[in-house]
């Protein structure tokens, strides 16, 4: 995996983590909205880093 899509798989698993805790906590909604906020971007940059990939191999492939 790339260091984009590696980055952004941690980001978007510690924000689900931080929304999923806060909201069984019973916290603030700004943090429960961050969580999904970085699950939200973490997920974009997975797929943004997957296509850079795909493309890199089908370049290898011709």
């Amino acid at each position: 995996m790339s260091r984009l899509t590696t980055l952004s798989t941690v980001m978007g698993l510690s924000g689900v983590i931080l929304a999923m805790l806060t909201a069984l906590a019973g916290g603030a909604v700004e943090f429960v909205a961050l969580g999904f906020g970085m699950m939200l971007l973490g997920f974009m940059g997975a797929v943004v880093g997957g296509f850079a990939a795909l493309g890199r191999i089908w370049e290898t492939t011709r």
